[in-house]
C-alpha cells in the first residue's frame, strides 16, 4: 500500500516535470533563469520543513502526519490552476515544497519500517520502483495531456492522483517504531548525527540531477525531439531494472564495489547528453543515467537506514532528502545561470565533472567504513 500511494503521489508531482518549464516560456513568458529558479524554489523549501518533519515522524507517528501533508500536497496541486504570473507561480512552489517535504519523509520512512532489516537494499529498491514507475508515467503522461488538451486539465489530473496516494495512505496498518523515551527538542531531534558524512554526497550527487528535471525537456526540444518527455521513460525503464539489482549487491558485499560504476554512468550519461544530436544518443544519455542513479541512490539510502535505530529513521530520512532537496534546489538555479552564459549542451558537459566530486568524498571515506548491520 505504501509503494502504491508513492506511486500516485509521485505520478501526480511528476507530471509537472517536464509540463512545468513549458508552462513557464509558453504561457507566462518566462526564459530559462526564471524556469531554474521556480523549479528550484520548491526543492529549497522543502530543505526548510524537512527536519521538523522527520521530527514529528519519529515524536507524533507516521501515519496521521502523512495523511494530513498529502491532502496538504493535493490541494497546491489544484491551485496551479490559479497561476497568472511569475511571482505567483513562484510562490505556489515555494508552498508545495513544503508539503513534498513532508510527503516525501514520510512515505521512505514508513517503507523504511515495514522492510525485513536483512534484506533492506533489496527492499528500499523495490520501493524505489515506485519512483521510477511514476517517473515513467508521469512525464509522458504529463505531455500528453497537454498536447491534446490544456494545463487546467494537467492540474486537475495531478490533483485527483494525490487525493488517490491520500486514501491509499489511510489504508496502511502496521505496528510503528515510536522511541521509549519522551521526544526531546534538540538539534538532534531534526537531524540525524550518524548520517552527516554522507550529506555531501548526497548533495552533489542532486545538483546535476537538478540540471536534468529542470532543462531536459527544453534541450530536447533544442535539438530537435519532439517529445522530450521520452527522455524519463527510457531513464526510468533502466532505473526500473538496476535498483534492486544493485540493493541486492548491497545487501551481500556491500557499497564499495558498486558505487564507483553508478558514479562513473552518471558522469557518462551527461558527456553522451552534451554529444547528443537526434533521438537515439538522447536515449541513450537518458539509459546510462537510470543506471547511474539506480546504483547511487537506494545505495546511500540503504547505508543511512542501516545505520540508525528503527525510531530515529524519520531524522536519518529528513536529513538523506534534505540533501537531495538542497543539492536540487541550487542545481536548477545554478544550472540555469549557467546555460544562460554557455548554452544547454555546455552547461551538461560541466555536470560531467561535477559528479566526480561526491566519487572522491565517497571513496575518500565512505567506502572506509565497515557495513553496518541492518537494525
Amino acid at each position: 500500500m505504501i509503494c502504491l500511494a508513492n506511486l500516485l503521489v509521485l505520478t501526480s508531482f511528476y507530471i509537472l516535470f517536464p509540463t512545468l518549464p513549458v508552462f513557464i516560456v509558453r504561457v507566462l513568458k518566462g526564459d530559462e533563469s526564471d524556469v531554474g529558479y521556480i523549479i528550484g524554489v520548491l526543492s529549497l523549501t522543502a530543505v526548510l520543513v524537512r527536519p521538523l518533519a522527520g521530527f514529528l515522524f519519529d515524536a507524533v507517528g507516521r501515519k496521521k502526519i502523512l495523511v494530513l501533508a498529502v491532502i496538504g500536497f493535493s490541494l497546491v496541486m489544484v491551485s496551479y490552476n490559479l497561476v497568472t504570473s511569475l511571482a505567483l507561480l513562484f510562490a505556489l512552489r515555494a508552498l508545495h515544497g513544503f508539503t513534498w517535504g513532508f510527503t516525501n519523509t514520510g512515505s521512505g520512512t514508513v517503507a523504511s519500517d515495514v522492510v525485513p532489516p536483512q534484506r533492506r537494499g533489496e527492499g528500499l529498491g523495490y520501493y524505489g520502483m515506485s519512483n521510477t514507475l511514476a517517473m515513467a508515467a508521469g512525464p509522458g503522461l504529463g505531455m500528453y495531456i497537454i498536447s491534446l488538451t490544456g494545463f487546467t486539465q494537467l492540474f486537475n489530473m495531478s490533483f485527483a492522483l494525490a487525493i488517490a496516494g491520500s486514501v491509499c495512505i489511510l489504508a496502511i496498518s502496521y505496528p510503528e517504531n515510536r522511541p521509549q523515551k519522551k521526544a526531546v527538542i534538540s538539534l538532534e531531534s531534526f537531524f540525524e548525527p550518524k548520517v552527516l558524512s554522507l550529506y555531501w554526497i548526497i548533495f552533489f550527487t542532486a545538483v546535476v540531477y537538478g540540471g536534468i528535471m529542470s532543462f531536459v525537456t527544453l534541450y530536447g526540444e533544442h535539438i530537435g525531439i519532439k517529445n522530450a518527455g521520452t527522455y524519463f521513460l527510457a531513464y526510468a525503464v533502466t532505473l526500473l531494472i538496476t535498483r534492486p539489482l544493485s540493493g541486492r549487491y548491497y545487501d551481500r558485499k556491500g557499497p564499495a564495489g558498486i558505487m564507483a560504476a553508478g558514479f562513473i554512468s552518471i558522469a557518462l550519461s551527461f558527456v553522451i547528453l552534451f554529444a547528443s544530436k537526434g533521438l537515439v544518443m538522447f536515449l541513450l544519455s537518458a539509459a546510462t543515467l537510470g543506471i547511474g542513479y539506480g546504483i547511487v541512490q537506494p545505495t546511500t539510502m540503504a547505508i543511512i537506514i542501516n545505520r540508525v535505530a528503527p525510531f530515529r529513521r524519520g531524522a536519518a530520512n529528513s536529513t538523506y532528502f534534505s540533501g537531495i532537496d538542497l543539492g536540487m534546489g541550487l542545481g536548477s538555479i545554478m544550472l540555469g545561470f549557467l546555460s544562460k552564459k554557455v548554452g544547454l549542451s555546455y552547461m551538461y558537459l560541466s555536470c560531467s565533472l561535477i559528479i566526480l566530486i561526491p566519487m572522491v568524498l565517497f571513496y575518500l571515506k565512505e567506502a572506509r567504513v565497515p557495513h553496518s548491520s541492518p537494525q
